[in-house]
């Protein structure tokens, strides 16, 4: 349980200085591997922790909403972006609480 517990702390720090740095991820999610652009962490109204993305590949979507807890082999890029995804809102609307945005 201990280790369950370590990896969930590792993963919601780690998202958050991906968000701070604007440092790209990779991670596998409904068998899909996605490679995105971190904007937004936080809370929905289902009381699930969320992250809304830039995607550059692995779905249809442009700036989908993440449940964090079904996130899969994340890997950090060495790789950085400068600007927030075209349709990026601050204050996510999805979101009751936000830990970190950009």
């Amino acid at each position: 349980m201990l280790a369950i517990y370590t990896y969930i702390v590792w993963m919601n720090a780690s998202i958050v200085q991906a968000i701070k740095s604007k440092q790209r991820i990779q991670f596998t999610y409904n068998g899909k591997v996605r490679y995105v652009e971190p904007q937004c962490y936080g809370v929905g109204m289902k009381d699930t922790e969320l992250l809304r993305v830039h995607q550059l590949s692995g779905g249809s979507e442009r700036e989908p909403l993440f449940n964090v807890s079904k996130i899969e082999d994340l890997k950090f890029m060495d790789e950085y972006f400068t600007e927030p995804g075209p349709n990026y809102k601050k204050g996510d609307s999805a979101m009751k609480i936000i830990y970190c945005e950009l």
